[in-house]
């Protein structure tokens, strides 16, 4: 279980194909692993991965096809950057909301508006519990913690403070991109 507060980023540094699987190797600046186990978990850009190897900036997982195939895992490249966060320990403050790791689907952005000192950004999803989505209810994008301004036609609207968008991978994000929801 995780809290949705991202606590750092990590980039793909090797992805080894395996039969209908893969091998990832992520490393990080931003975050250690001394305090992961092997068979622990980390969030990568919100899904429940078990660690099978670690080192103090790295950590190696194995990727099934089913979690290729209904997240955006299986769109990343060599090099291409990601939200990471460790599980939750027992007696930890929960800062943002319960998230399980699970992709129920993936949303393409389909605007960034600037607001002030904030952006604005707008997600297009046209999957069939899109309609569960609620106006001021908790979403994750990417496994970060976030509340839903409004809902749109086909989709719905979050805000971004500073914070947020320096310390995920969301300052990339342009329409077309895919995340997971």
């Amino acid at each position: 279980m995780f809290s949705g507060i991202i606590e750092g980023k990590a980039q793909l540094k090797e992805l080894i194909s395996k039969d209908d699987s893969f091998r990832m190797v992520f490393c990080s600046e931003d975050v250690t692993f001394n305090d992961v186990s092997i068979g622990g978990s980390i969030a990568v850009n919100g899904v429940c991965l078990t660690a099978v190897e670690l080192d103090t900036n790295t950590f190696i997982v194995d990727v099934s096809k089913e979690t290729t195939t209904c997240s955006n895992l299986g769109l990343l490249e060599q090099k291409s950057w990601v939200n990471i966060e460790k599980s939750l320990a027992l007696g930890e403050t929960i800062n943002g909301h319960f998230v399980f790791g699970h992709v129920d689907y993936m949303a393409e952005v389909s605007e960034v508006i600037s607001d002030g000192n904030s952006t604005i950004m707008r997600f297009k999803t046209e999957h069939s519990d899109s309609h569960l989505i609620a106006k001021k209810g908790s979403i994750a994008i990417n496994g970060v913690s976030l509340t839903v301004n409004k809902l749109i036609d086909h989709g719905f609207e979050v805000t971004i403070i500073p914070h947020t968008k320096e310390t995920t991978i969301m300052s990339e994000y342009k329409p077309g991109t895919i995340v997971n929801i």
